[in-house]
């Protein structure tokens, strides 16, 4: 028999793995906490280590951390993602951050529970990173300030302060250069090929249209020409199948046809067999022919044999 832990966090990090599990719809989940970075994986989250002294900063991270997980657990696609994936590292970083603002946005709509865990999440990272302090625009990492624009686009919800003022250094930059293509941004957050593929446009927009690489929609348009169909008009039917259009347009069986053709034939040779007779009978001058010859005996033995059977 196990003994009962005495750790007053055990009870609440059983909890979160249940509702984290139930939020991703994966009850095979596996949830773990640890003082290592936190991760996500195709059958694992990690989660912010709980203390026993369990301070308010410790559970709403890791409820934050848990819920941000268990979103894009159940509503990221990894191979759609990989499919529009860009090239380049800098298109690549502003596709990431936009997916994981498109899980949470889609998440804060469905259950808006999530959206206060998810904003102290948020602000625990930002707080991390020092971006509070940051006053040039060009200290303000795009990737991230696109992320909390579609996030401020899709909900309408307020940003924490630190992330308010990264999105605000690079907020006209992003709206002169993408703010047309971001306007749809809501219509096509519960669609992921349709926003990565707003997410390529809006990386078009910012100027890393170079790090795209190859557009995977142009790829399905295009055949090989040996794949090719010719149409029909152009093929010629081959010797057999112009003889079965002919049989099919008389109404003639095939096999009757064939028979009737071979009794004609023989019709043919007995006509002319007899026509041949009938010239060697004829002299050159009209005349009838002499009568034919007695034929030699069979036997020249016996004159009166006769055969049996020949």
């Amino acid at each position: 028999m196990n003994k009962p832990s005495d750790n007053p966090a055990d009870p609440f990090k059983k909890a979160l793995g249940d509702a984290t599990r139930a939020m991703a719809n994966d009850a095979e989940l596996a949830i773990s906490y640890s003082v290592d970075p936190p991760g996500l994986s195709n059958d694992a989250a990690r989660l912010p280590q709980v203390t026993r002294r369990m301070t308010r900063a410790e559970v709403l991270l890791a409820r934050g951390t848990a819920d941000a997980y268990a979103l894009r657990h159940r509503f990221h696609n990894a191979e759609t993602h990989t499919r529009y994936r860009p090239a380049g590292l800098d298109a690549q970083a502003l596709y990431e951050a936009m997916e994981t603002a498109r899980c949470e946005a889609v998440g804060a709509r469905a259950m808006p529970g999530t959206a206060g865990n998810i904003d102290a999440k948020i602000a625990a990272e930002c707080a991390r990173r020092g971006y509070a302090r940051v006053t040039d625009p060009a200290d303000a990492p795009l990737a991230e300030a696109a992320a909390f624009l579609v996030r401020e686009l899709a909900t309408g919800r307020a940003l924490p302060e630190a992330a308010e003022n990264i999105l605000n250094l690079r907020r006209s930059e992003m709206q002169d250069l993408a703010g047309d293509t971001l306007g749809d941004v809501g219509d096509v957050l519960a669609d992921q090929a349709a926003f990565s593929r707003l997410a390529r446009q809006v990386i078009r927009d910012l100027g890393y249209g170079d790090q795209l690489g190859d557009d995977p929609d142009a790829e399905d348009d295009e055949r090989p020409e040996d794949e090719e169909q010719p149409d029909d008009e152009d093929e010629q039917p081959g010797p057999d199948e112009d003889s079965e259009a002919d049989d099919q347009e008389t109404g003639e069986d095939p096999e009757e046809a064939q028979s009737t053709d071979s009794q004609q034939a023989e019709v043919s040779l007995e006509d002319s067999d007899e026509a041949d007779m009938g010239e060697e009978m004829e002299t050159d001058d009209g005349q009838p022919p002499l009568d034919p010859p007695e034929p030699p005996p069979i036997s020249e033995a016996d004159p009166d044999y006769i055969v049996f059977e020949t």
